[in-house]
């Protein structure tokens, strides 16, 4: 640490002056005598008078899934001690080195102090500092300006899930909302519809049929793919140790050597970018063998209903009802109403011909056997098959996914798709020890209310997928970034550069200067999860317990809390009317109109009574237990009739595009670039931390195999690019690297870069089907190719 500019320690202009004012009136009045004094000199250390203490509670990220509630200390004004609060849930009273840096990182350098108002190009990251009275108005005025000469859809709210004013923001501002954010989604789009996720369920959609942590106590085999969960969700990992402790065998699936494969009971390299083709191979195990559970089969999946030889249409009623064959009738009959349905085979309907699903998907996979799956993945075929076996008939299974790995692929989708099957057909989807998702979720959801705002404040749905405005025509002119929406939303930054210097006007807001300011017109400063100008901040509703954000510091520097700055915004434009008067008065309403039963009842003052926070009033439920599933049969429907075209009613493998085995990219940019999830950041949040970087800063991580092969030595700083640009920092030579990729930590700022930036290399392009998937395209991050030089 020695050397480093330290922080700014002024807290407020109130303490400063208070502070500063004593100190003052202590030296005129003993300061001089006592410096002529050996024994004031050198007296011992002693407290002239007690410190001003107290205790304050909040809560912490959203976007790690851990909202760590968190007792806090404050001593004379400035934060000094974090904890966990000992009122949370049982194994939820967590707090990780993320949470307690932030004694350090809420007084960081790279704090936005005041607001900012561009001088230089855009880009160029040069700014004046300007008053809020003046930055509110430069806003109100660019903003109607873009109004009036565009409509309302010219303007683009782009805001991070940190933000608690998100979806009102957007509708005060009548402004596009992006309703497929491609990041996240990769997994859900091939998941969600098996269940009944709805439209824009975002990463949501890919974990509704998770059990939760908690429910690893009943698991026997647990399969990691793709997610580094002892390093991304640490305060989520003692339900994991605890049930090993009682028998579970847990596999992590991973191309690289994580720390959760060496938790794990057996680690499985895979080839990155074919988790589709993994999943398909044990599939086609599970079948030939029998593994499959025909009862739950038969009873609670679309493997009965009848396909259309002739275009891949399911034999319905019209109104989502669908037809299977009752053996017992001998006719097809409404699945409901069949006595006995057929699994498998062909039957004519009405002159017309007709096969089951079982029958389409077992044909279909006789291409996916093990030999096929071991080529593709890497993956000896015993081991496929031993693999498919302990998942099948070894007890309750949970498969794990995660949102980095081959989420960030444009085949995503597939592999989603074939895990659901998977899933279902062991019966392994509303199981105690079952569930397959994400880890982060699963325990549970019970929303609150929301504030009512005016009937005609609507956000329009924005034309295409923001990480697309750079490579196509819309209406956007206006660019309102809550957080740092650019480096987590958008590859290939310097196409995004082209698009900014085209744009009217650029906001952003936000705790830190990090990346995304440097393109602003208009820079400006947001709270922390510990500031707020009233003695509430907020409330959340997750992970089987409602939580409140109390006041621990004052706003530092010239900082709004999220609420603060959606009023001053909203006053400018003269849109304020129907906002609450108080962020009070906003959390009230939110619990006094919740709905959902788990949370009735928990008041506000029932809250402030327990340390703000209160577990749900009802158990958490496993996911689907009942078998009831929101989609229009009621069952499991894995079979896909509108992706027919795409022939994807059924999961059909398909390579990563730019890191494929043909791609011809591979000759001159032979190392796959993956951006890897830490225990150090969340996404690009804390990569300012003073005390976090003491231990993690930007480095590129390469196998010594391929360090050897480029003459690089740990330390030398490298230039990593690709045809669409490049970015450099220090390399690392890392044997938990497979051989061939090159592995990065995400979301590290420009300026902590020997040079450019990640996201300069990475790819843009989406699938054919990307449009008509369930959530929209996913941005395929981790789909792409670099090499890698001294620089």
């Amino acid at each position: 640490m020695s050397g480093t500019t330290r922080p700014n320690t002024k807290l407020t202009r109130r303490s400063f002056l208070k502070s500063t004012g004593a100190a003052a009136g202590a030296l005129s009045v003993a300061g001089a005598a006592g410096m002529l004094s050996a024994d004031a000199w050198l007296a011992p250390t002693e407290a002239y008078a007690q410190p001003e203490e107290r205790v304050a509670y909040t809560y912490h990220q959203a976007h790690c899934r851990g909202h760590c509630m968190l007792k806090c200390t404050v001593r004379d004004g400035r934060l000094c001690l974090i904890q966990p609060n000992d009122k949370a849930k049982a194994g939820l009273q967590t707090v990780c080195l993320k949470g307690l840096s932030e004694i350090q990182h809420v007084y960081s350098v790279e704090r936005i102090q005041t607001p900012l108002k561009r001088v230089g190009e855009r880009g160029a990251n040069e700014f004046v500092a300007i008053s809020w009275d003046e930055a509110v108005s430069i806003f109100a005025e660019n903003v109607r300006k873009c109004w009036d000469a565009y409509g309302k859809e010219s303007v683009f709210a782009s805001i991070a899930m940190e933000s608690e004013v998100a979806a009102e923001l957007g509708k005060l501002l009548s402004a596009s909302m992006d309703t497929v954010g491609g990041i996240d989604v990769g997994y859900a789009n091939g998941l969600a519809a098996m269940y009944g996720g709805a439209k824009r369920s975002g990463p949501l959609g890919a974990v509704t049929a998770f059990n939760g942590v908690a429910d690893w106590k009943n698991c026997k085999t647990l399969l990691f793919v793709g997610v580094n969960f002892i390093e991304s969700s640490l305060t989520q990992t003692k339900p994991f140790f605890d049930a090993k402790d009682e028998g579970m065998f847990a596999v992590s699936i991973d191309p690289h050597y994580s720390p959760t494969s060496s938790k794990c009971d057996q680690w499985i390299p895979i080839e990155p970018g074919t988790d589709a083709a993994l999943f398909l191979g044990m599939l086609t195990v599970v079948l030939d063998n029998g593994w499959y559970d025909e009862e739950y089969v038969r009873v609670h999946t679309s493997l009965p209903f009848l396909v259309s030889d002739a275009d891949g249409s399911l034999l319905g009623d019209g109104d989502g009802a669908s037809f299977v064959w009752d053996e017992a009738a001998g006719e097809a009959r409404l699945a409901a109403d069949a006595e006995s349905p057929a699994l498998e085979g062909s039957c004519d309907v009405d002159g017309a011909s007709y096969t089951t699903v079982f029958s389409l998907l077992k044909q279909g996979q006789q291409r996916y056997d093990a030999a096929w799956a071991s080529k593709v993945t890497g993956i000896p075929a015993d081991v496929i098959e031993s693999l498919a076996e302990r998942y099948a008939t070894g007890g309750p299974a949970c498969l794990a996914v995660g949102y980095g790995g081959n989420d960030k692929y444009g085949n995503a989708d597939i592999a989603g798709h074939a895990a659901g099957i998977l899933a279902a057909v062991t019966g392994n989807i509303g199981r105690a020890g079952g569930g397959i998702g994400y880890p982060g979720f699963g325990y549970g959801s019970a929303p609150l209310g929301a504030w009512p705002l005016a009937a005609d404040m609507k956000p329009t749905t924005l034309s295409v997928p923001a990480f697309e405005l750079p490579y196509v025509d819309s209406p956007v002119k206006c660019f309102i970034g809550v957080g740092d929406q650019i480096q987590q939303r958008f590859a290939d930054l310097n196409k995004l550069d082209e698009w900014v210097q085209g744009l009217d006007f650029i906001v952003y807001a936000d705790v830190y200067h990090s990346t995304g300011a440097q393109y602003a017109d208009l820079v400006l400063p947001i709270c922390s999860r510990f500031e707020s100008d009233e003695s509430l901040g907020g409330v959340r509703s997750n992970k089987g317990q409602v939580m409140l954000r109390q006041q621990v510091l004052e706003p530092l520097f010239e900082s709004k809390t999220d609420f603060s700055f959606e009023r001053e915004l909203a006053r400018a434009l003269g849109i304020d009317a129907s906002l609450p008067s108080s962020n009070e008065e906003r959390i009230a309403h939110m619990l006094d109109t919740a709905t959902n039963p788990k949370v009735a009842g928990i008041t506000l003052d029932a809250l402030q009574n327990n340390q703000g926070v209160l577990p749900y009033q009802g158990p958490n439920a496993i996911p689907f237990a009942d078998q009831k599933f929101p989609t229009p049969s009621g069952r499991l429907e894995v079979y896909y009739a509108d992706m027919v075209k795409f022939d994807q009613a059924l999961p059909t493998y398909e390579a990563p595009e730019e890191t494929g085995p043909d791609s011809k990219l591979r000759e001159t940019f032979p190392l796959q670039l993956c951006q890897m999830r830490t225990r150090f950041h969340i996404h690009n949040q804390f990569c300012d931390a003073e005390w976090i970087r003491q231990y993690s800063t930007a480095a590129l991580h390469l196998n010594p195999v391929d360090m050897d092969a480029r003459g690089l030595a740990d330390g030398d700083t490298v230039e990593a690019f690709s045809d669409r640009g490049s970015f450099g920092c220090p390399v690392v030579g890392d044997e938990s690297v497979r051989p061939g990729t090159a592995r990065v930590f995400e979301g590290e700022w420009s300026k902590f870069m020997a040079s450019g930036n990640i996201q300069n290399v990475t790819n843009p392009g989406i699938s054919d089907r990307g449009r008509a998937l369930l959530n929209g395209p996913v941005i395929p991050y981790n789909d792409t190719l670099v090499e890698v030089k001294k620089a």
